[in-house]
């Protein structure tokens, strides 16, 4: 109808490729499944990065796409084409659709399941993009599957991107650019030996990036600009980076 691709497989394959992690992990990140030893041992930081440069770059691929959760609706919420849509139902059909796909006559267990990964989903978006996802004012179209038909979400969710509304235009593309080009950069210092540990602050803007923070010494400084230098789509590099002030040692 849109021509449009789910994205999830290729998005796992990249991160657990760019992490050196199983793919389990990964899959156990994004939906908020970790264990105490997988907390424990995994980067979160760097892979909260890469997920959301991964999902940046399937955005700007130039190719119609859905992306389903993963903080998509957060990371895109600046982009005026890309539509933000929560499809819902009641705990009480969940189970009940879940049952039916599992072939099983035990409620108590499902429940327990469908709990769980709603407390997981939602400290995910909390923990990571700091949005609740039962907040409506989070999304840009909410259908309650209860009384709403697969079919007719489907029909109402296309018929609101063909609209104007949320047509593609020219200063749309520049936002998704520029929400692309300000993750790449985050990524690119964050898995950089030098500046891994560095805590920068990016914004592009039409190909204008901007660096902001502290770094420990200038070597770091400098690096971080090498790095961005040599990503695409950057045209013009403004370092304001500080170097932290070391500590004066007073010989007795």
């Amino acid at each position: 109808m849109l021509g449009a691709k789910v994205r999830h497989h290729e998005i796992i394959d990249h991160l657990a490729n760019r992490t050196r992690l199983r793919k389990s992990h990964v899959v156990s990140y994004l939906e908020g499944k970790q264990g105490l030893l997988e907390r424990l041992t995994t980067d979160q930081v760097s892979l909260r990065i890469l997920t959301a440069d991964e999902i940046l770059s399937v955005a700007a691929s130039g190719e119609p796409v859905i992306l389903r959760g993963w903080g998509a609706t957060s990371l895109l919420k600046d982009v005026p084409h890309a539509l933000r849509v929560c499809v819902s139902a009641s705990r009480r059909t969940r189970v009940k659709r879940m049952m039916e796909r599992l072939d099983t006559g035990n409620q108590d267990q499902v429940e327990r399941i469908v709990d769980q990964n709603d407390e997981a989903a939602q400290a995910v978006m909390r923990r990571h993009f700091h949005i609740d996802t039962r907040d409506i004012n989070e999304y840009d179209m909410g259908f309650n599957t209860d009384r709403v038909k697969v079919e007719q979400c489907v029909d109402e969710i296309v018929k609101l991107v063909k609209s104007k509304e949320f047509a593609e235009t020219d200063e749309s593309r520049r936002s998704l650019r520029d929400a692309a080009t300000a993750h790449h950069v985050r990524a690119a210092i964050r898995t950089h030996g030098t500046t891994s540990h560095c805590k920068v602050r990016v914004t592009a803007n039409d190909g204008r990036v901007v660096l902001e923070g502290v770094v420990d010494r200038i070597e770091q400084s400098e690096a971080c600009s090498d790095i961005t230098a040599r990503l695409k789509g950057v045209k013009l590099i403004e370092n304001h980076l500080r170097v932290a002030e070391m500590p004066v040692r007073l010989r007795g």
